[in-house]
Order: structure tokens, then C-alpha cells, then sequence
């Protein structure tokens, strides 16, 4: 009877840990927040965030059941090596930050990313006596739940250019006329591109660009629909692809859009190598579709896109061209930061406080803007160690340890969106939501 119990407690616990995680992957992308220490730029604030306590509670029952787990010991393989020196690398930055307790709070996040980053990978696995802790299905649907009303939130910010505030989501009042608000102007106006309920249209486009490339590759290996399960599915993932396709141009992040190519042609480079008739006559009618799609919705908006493409580098538009100016100056400094501080950085999370207090004309904070390269990014903060091992890292996964067919694909889209963006690293969704993609890889 004992047993019994003692079983059916373990089945319970089992299941709320399983659902407690999928519901962490859902509230990811929503800014709900506690600020701990508030600051005039999110790059310097310290808060804790509701989808954090829950991944921390998850982390904590999920490797106290790995040790009760008997497992065979295995060799530790340079995937893990290359995490350990990364972590170690932002550890020490913190003995160089001039704001410690932001350093630690980074270097915290950074734990929590790897932690994540572990029990995807452990918690996937089906083992002999045992089943697998977490279902990589159910997590790809709870991220793509949440990003669908994301993608719906955004396509309506554009529409109405207009967003209200709400506290318990995490959103602030947003328009076209706000000073500081991520806008495209041309001879029409100013137009309000889509936030999402993020923190930037940037982040929304990164983040439906990843989502839709993993879409794209779901849709097409779906090659017979036996049950009306089947059926449902394939219908909600067709209409999350094209909601999300559209609240993707809508964010206007010229990054995200060359992200979402790249990594489409990088999948369609590696289904021609696979040589899979069927899947490949699928996706380039998916691309098809896609192209129209896209030609559907921007048509009316072709001004804008010019602006944010074309208009951009011709040098007509003014914001347009004082982003191009921002992002070479950003990268100045970032190369003098480098050269002072090459070995072990300035510390996690604290570039922006860095170049503030070595600027002798003090600025607005808003003027300090991290470097928008996540590799430049982490090689200031954290040295040339954090910048090897990382790279190591994306090597090894997606060389000796991918599980994805379409790994090769989603990690070309987070190169391009590292190159041109540095939320990946900066923010704490950034680094969290980075360990949660490269775990499904």
C-alpha cells in the first residue's frame, strides 16, 4: 500500500514538474517582472521575472530527481567542457565589474540559461526502464502558444498604432508620437512597428523568425494526416506560420528578416541534401505560399519596407540612416572597450555602465546603447575566454550533439540575429530564451 502511495506521490510530483515547465516556456516571453533595483535603461535594472521562479523551481526538483536517477557515468564530452569555461569566463568578470551585483545578476542568468539548457537535453531523453522527463513537442507548442498571442498583439499594436498598458503583462503605453519609440517614418508619417509584449520590435522579429523556421520544417515533414489530431495540428501550425510571417514584417527589424531567410534557405539547402522528395515539394510550396503571403500584406506598406531596405542604405530616410551612424559609433566603442579590457572584460551585464562612466561629456542614459553584436558584446564583458568557449559551443552542438534536423537552419538564423543584435546577451529574456532554442537543437 506503501508503495502504492509512495509511486502514485512520484507520478504527481512527475507531472507537476513536467507541466510547471511547460508553463515556464509559455510565460517566457511575457515581461511580467518584480524590479529589484530600478534603473533609467532595462540594460542596468535588476528584477526578478514570474517565468524566472518558475524555471528555478523546476530547476531545482529536476536535479533533485536526476540524483536519485542511477545513470551509467559517461565521458564529459567538449560540448559540456566548452559550457563549463564559458560559465567560469563570466564568473570571473564579476572580480572586474565596477557594478558587482549587476555582474552577479547576469552571471545568475547565465546559470539559469545553462541549467535550462541541461534539462532539455537530459530531460528529452528516453531511457531503457524510464520514460523522458519533458516532451520536446509539447515544449515547442507552449513556445509557440505564447508566441502566437505575441505575433496577435503585435499585428494589432501596427494596425491601431497604438498599444495600452498593462502592468500584469508587463506592457507599457506605446505610440508613434512617444519619444524613444522604435518607429519607421517616411513622407506619411511616423508608423509604430510591432512590440509585441516585448521589449523591442527587434526581439519580436528574432523571436518569430526562430519560430517560424522550426514551423516551416514541421509543416513539411508531415507527410500523411491519419487522424483528425493530425489534421488540427497541421491546420493550427499553418495558421500560427502565416499570423506569425505577418506580425514578422509588421516589426519592420531588418535583422529578423534577413534571419528568417537565411535560415529558410540554409533548411532548404539541407532537405536537398537529404534527398527527400516529398518534403522538399512540401516546403517549396510552403515558400510559395509565403512569398504571396508576404506580397499580400506589404504591398499597401511598400513605402515603409523601402525605408527600413533600400531607402536605408541609398541614404534617404532620416531615422533610417541615423541607425546605420549609431551602429558604426556602437562598434567604436565596443573595439576600444575590447582593447582595455580584452583578457577578462568589463563584467556580465555591465557594458553600457562601463562606457557611461569613461565618457567625460555625460550623456542621457538612453544614449548608451550596447553594441549591436552579440559576439563583440560578450567579448567586452566577458574577455576572450567567454568569446572561445562560446563559439566552441555552437561548434560541438551543432557538429557532434544536434538532434534536429533543422538545428543547422534555426542556429544560421541566431548567427545572423547575434551579428545584428545584441538582446541575445544583453537582456534576460535574450539569454534565456537563447538556451531555450539551443536545447531543442
Amino acid at each position: 500500500m506503501k508503495k502504492n502511495m509512495s509511486k502514485k506521490l512520484q507520478r504527481f510530483l512527475a507531472a507537476t514538474v513536467e507541466y510547471s515547465f511547460y508553463l515556464f516556456v509559455f510565460l517566457l516571453p511575457w515581461q511580467t517582472k518584480l524590479i529589484i533595483r530600478s534603473a533609467e535603461t532595462n540594460f542596468t535594472e535588476i528584477s526578478i521575472y514570474v517565468s524566472h521562479l518558475l524555471l528555478l523551481i523546476v530547476l531545482i526538483v529536476f536535479f533533485a530527481w536526476q540524483l536519485k536517477r542511477k545513470v551509467d557515468s559517461e565521458p564529459i564530452s567538449p560540448l559540456w567542457i566548452s559550457l563549463a569555461a564559458l560559465e567560469l569566463s563570466i564568473l570571473i568578470s564579476f572580480f572586474f565589474a565596477s557594478d558587482q551585483l549587476l555582474a552577479f545578476y547576469h552571471y545568475l542568468l547565465v546559470l539559469m540559461g545553462i541549467g535550462l539548457f541541461y534539462i532539455i537535453r537530459a530531460g528529452t531523453i528516453s531511457y531503457s526502464y524510464e520514460e523522458s522527463q519533458f516532451s520536446t513537442s509539447k515544449i515547442i507548442g507552449s513556445l509557440f502558444l505564447s508566441i502566437f498571442f505575441q505575433a496577435s498583439l503585435g499585428i494589432y499594436q501596427f494596425l491601431m498604432q497604438f498599444s495600452p498598458a498593462n502592468k500584469f503583462l508587463g506592457l507599457a503605453v506605446r505610440n508613434a508620437d512617444i519619444t524613444g519609440a522604435s518607429v519607421v517614418e517616411t513622407v506619411s508619417g511616423r508608423w509604430l512597428r510591432a512590440y509585441g509584449g516585448l521589449d523591442h520590435p527587434n526581439i519580436l522579429g528574432g523571436v518569430l523568425a526562430i519560430s517560424l523556421i522550426i514551423t516551416a520544417y514541421l509543416l513539411a515533414e508531415r507527410k500523411m494526416i491519419r487522424s483528425k489530431t493530425e489534421a488540427a495540428t497541421s491546420l493550427l501550425l499553418f495558421i500560427f506560420y502565416f499570423i506569425a510571417l505577418t506580425a514578422l514584417f509588421f516589426t519592420f527589424s531588418r535583422g529578423s528578416w534577413l534571419a528568417y531567410v537565411t535560415g529558410l534557405l540554409v533548411l532548404l539547402a539541407i532537405l536537398i541534401y537529404n534527398s527527400d522528395r516529398w518534403m522538399l515539394g512540401r516546403y517549396l510550396a510552403l515558400i510559395f505560399f509565403s512569398v504571396v503571403m508576404l506580397f499580400i500584406v506589404a504591398f499597401p506598406y511598400r513605402d515603409l519596407a523601402f525605408a527600413r531596405t533600400a531607402g536605408a542604405w541609398q541614404g534617404q530616410g532620416r531615422l533610417e540612416q541615423k541607425s546605420l551612424d549609431e551602429r558604426g559609433s556602437y562598434v567604436t566603442q565596443a573595439g576600444s572597450l575590447i582593447r582595455e579590457c580584452w583578457i577578462f572584460g568589463a563584467g556580465a551585464g555591465n557594458y553600457t555602465q562601463t562606457i557611461e562612466e569613461r565618457d567625460i561629456v555625460k550623456q542621457e542614459a538612453w544614449f548608451y546603447q550596447p553594441v549591436h553584436n552579440s559576439f563583440l558584446l560578450l567579448f567586452a564583458q566577458s574577455g576572450i575566454l567567454s568569446l572561445v568557449s562560446f563559439l566552441a559551443f555552437l561548434y560541438f552542438l551543432i557538429r557532434k550533439d544536434r538532434r534536429a534536423v533543422y538545428s543547422g537552419a534555426v542556429l544560421a538564423a541566431l548567427v545572423i540575429l547575434m551579428i545584428f543584435d545584441h538582446w541575445l546577451i544583453s537582456l534576460p529574456f535574450g539569454l534565456i530564451f537563447l538556451f531555450l532554442v539551443l536545447g531543442l537543437l
